[in-house]
């Protein structure tokens, strides 16, 4: 019961400041952004939504949910952008994107481990070139993913975000051991799959003795901050505007040089 009321006196005094990302979500809205094409390993190429400044001493990787680079996606990019991070979302799909559930299944299911693993290092190469410190957020199908990427390039990567994912708490502890920066996770009370796995995740990182903060907010489901997800009846920008000023407070204790 303790810990209990100490969980909803965070999200009470959460939901009191979440009227600064108001702010920050005009200057989001005046970041812009633009799709470009980044290297990859293999000498190929993957696109990418790329926004805010080029001299930034910190970035961010995006990694968009099963729509692929939806309006959602566009606008989390910008909204660092706005605080002053150069953060690229790689686009999983090739080009492609869903409006439906049907369309997002199929261009989930055309992804392979091997492309998905290239085009996401692809996105940390370019934003750790400068020397930047690095952070990790991905949505939903790309919770598993911004961690994903992190494991993979682990000296690049200070602090990871998981929205609303799943399936990471399936991760062996021998790959989770590699991990070399702090995670977050945040989901919706009524998300079960997600809480099951943010439950579930918990002791493992205790097992390999790594950081991992969790946070819970009330009452909402699933795809919480995409408003293509389930035609739009889970949507909660009020949700939505916690997030980031959790997500914000998150990164910015991490990326600081």
């Amino acid at each position: 019961m303790k810990h209990t009321s100490k969980l909803l006196l965070q999200i009470l005094l959460v939901l009191m400041f979440a009227g600064i990302s108001v702010a920050q979500n005009k200057a989001a809205e005046e970041a812009g952004g633009n799709f470009t094409a980044l290297k990859t390993n293999d000498g190929g190429e993957v696109h990418a939504y790329v926004a805010g400044p080029t001299n930034a001493s910190a970035g961010v990787l995006v990694v968009h949910d099963y729509m692929g680079i939806s309006e959602a996606a566009k606008r989390a990019v910008e909204h660092f952008a706005a605080l002053g991070y150069r953060a690229v979302a790689i686009d999983l799909y090739g080009g492609k994107s869903a409006t439906t559930r049907e369309e997002a299944v199929k261009l989930v299911q055309s992804l392979d481990r091997k492309t998905t693993d290239r085009n996401l290092q692809a996105g940390l190469h370019a934003l750790k070139a400068t020397g930047r410190k690095l952070a990790t957020v991905g949505f939903s199908m790309g919770g598993i993913e911004s961690l994903n990427a992190n494991l993979n390039d682990p000296e690049a990567v200070s602090a990871t975000v998981i929205i609303y994912g799943f399936g990471f708490d399936k991760i062996e502890n021998a790959r989770l051991e590699k991990l070399k920066s702090p995670l977050f996770v945040i989901t919706g009370s009524e998300d079960a799959g997600a809480v099951d796995a943010a439950v579930n995740f918990l002791p493992k990182m205790k097992e390999v003795k790594r950081l991992c903060g969790l946070f819970v907010y009330p009452g909402v489901d699933h795809g919480y901050a995409q408003p293509l997800f389930n035609e739009g009846k889970n949507y909660k920008a009020e949700a939505v505007r916690a997030t980031w000023v959790v997500v914000d407070d998150f990164l910015a204790s991490h990326l600081k040089h």
